[in-house]
């Protein structure tokens, strides 16, 4: 876990965003490909609110609704 936020900059924030876009479209395509697998490492814990965060504001950005959400997994 990092001991404090990046500062954040222009550069700094295009970088984050192009990494975590990178990320996502590879795990995606590796998880539609290949089948499930874990989206951390073992041992690695990260915190519920930091996923929270970052998975709604993917949904938003990707405007996916809750009740899209909901008839995907059949709740």
């Amino acid at each position: 876990m990092p001991d404090r936020a990046p500062e954040p900059s222009p550069g700094a924030d295009v970088a984050l965003q192009q990494a975590l876009a990178d990320a996502v479209e590879a795990y995606g395509a590796r998880v539609r490909e290949h089948g499930e697998i874990p989206p951390f490492p073992g041992g690695r814990e990260i915190a519920a609110t930091d996923v929270a965060i970052t998975a709604a504001a993917m949904l938003r950005a990707a405007d996916v609704y809750s009740f899209e959400i909901a008839a995907m997994f059949n709740v």
